[in-house]
């Protein structure tokens, strides 16, 4: 199964619905409670209207996690994460986004992805180009709409000015331009909530409620570990990857895969900001390790290395996710 996607066919892109609806259709069967621990103000707006569990917001999550997929795919391929083109990088991103069955729920981390990784993209166009000033106000942009999402997103705001030193040559003007760019739609979202009248709400969530340090909320549990330890895995194996990853590497791989890097230091950071932390914070890090782990998997000299990995890898997916249908 995982040779058919090491194509650059972009048209693969519509298989990929086959394959997040095996291991995430499940959530729509799911009759568990689930309730987000923390959101921002435009999450507490989607669940007024669609509410937080039920097949509607399990159905919205579902197609969220393909159109994601399908951007990363898009993205790896235009701004040439690696120097083969595939498929991989939507198809880990679905793997690492049904890790558990609390991840298939329209978790705040899963909306503020989308627009994390329209701001990635945006970052990356930046590179070797003389005008780049939309691209650049627009990463601050998108980390602003993430944030009210999900508070401890704004902590991006840090890989767009390391990102954009890694890209390009970055001056003080532009590193501005990524801040002026991530207020405008906190802005704009508080001028609108002040004519409603309802002000000292939007302060409270956006700014105050969600915020603390270092404050987690869930069971004691060793199976809470499991994923704790498979991402922490993963991690550690990018990190590790190093001279895979930059071996026979364009220049602009390269930067991009340092900006990656910078990503998962990122993610990691935003622990020490956000209030009510879930094990859906590990969603944050799907991002990047879907672009970085391809790499891992190319470089293996007997596909069928690579191909038993990703089997054991779903396999092991799919009975979490349907262990209680049939228990």
């Amino acid at each position: 199964m995982l040779g058919f996607f090491r194509t650059n066919q972009l048209a693969v892109n519509l298989f990929l619905v086959i394959y997040v609806l095996m291991l995430r259709i499940s959530g729509l069967c799911a009759t568990e409670f689930w309730e987000p621990s923390s959101s921002g103000i435009f999450s507490h707006l989607v669940y007024n209207y669609l509410g937080t569990h039920g097949w509607l917001p399990d159905l919205i999550s579902l197609i969220l996690v393909l159109l994601q997929a399908i951007l990363l795919n898009v993205l790896s391929a235009q701004y040439k994460v690696s120097k083969e083109v595939t498929m991989f990088p939507g198809l880990f991103y679905i793997l690492l986004m049904s890790t558990l069955p609390n991840f298939l729920h329209l978790s705040p981390v899963l909306i503020g992805n989308t627009f994390l990784i329209l701001a990635l993209s945006s970052l990356f166009n930046t590179y070797k180009k003389t005008s780049v000033s939309d691209s650049i106000f627009n990463v601050g942009f998108w980390i602003g709409i993430a944030s009210l999402f999900y508070f401890s997103n704004f902590v991006f705001l840090f890989l767009g000015i390391f990102g954009l030193s890694t890209l390009r040559n970055i001056r003080i003007n532009e590193i501005l331009m990524i801040f002026i760019g991530m207020m405008v739609p906190l802005f704009l979202t508080g001028t609108i909530f002040y004519l409603s009248n309802d002000l000292n709400n939007y302060l409270q969530i956006t700014f105050f409620t969600e915020f603390s340090f270092w404050n987690f909320e869930w069971e004691e549990h060793w199976s809470n570990y499991v994923p704790i330890f498979l991402f922490g895995t993963l991690v550690l194996t990018v990190f590790l990857s190093v001279n895979i990853y930059f071996r026979k590497q364009s220049i602009r791989s390269q930067n991009n895969i340092q900006v990656l890097y910078y990503f998962i230091i990122v993610s990691i950071l935003t622990v020490f900001f956000q209030r009510g932390i879930q094990l859906e914070q590990l969603l944050l890090l799907a991002i990047p390790l879907s672009l970085m782990l391809p790499l891992n998997f190319l470089a293996f000299r007997k596909k069928e290395t690579g191909s038993g990995i990703h089997l054991i890898w779903l396999i092991g997916i799919l009975f979490l996710q349907y262990r209680l249908l049939f228990m």
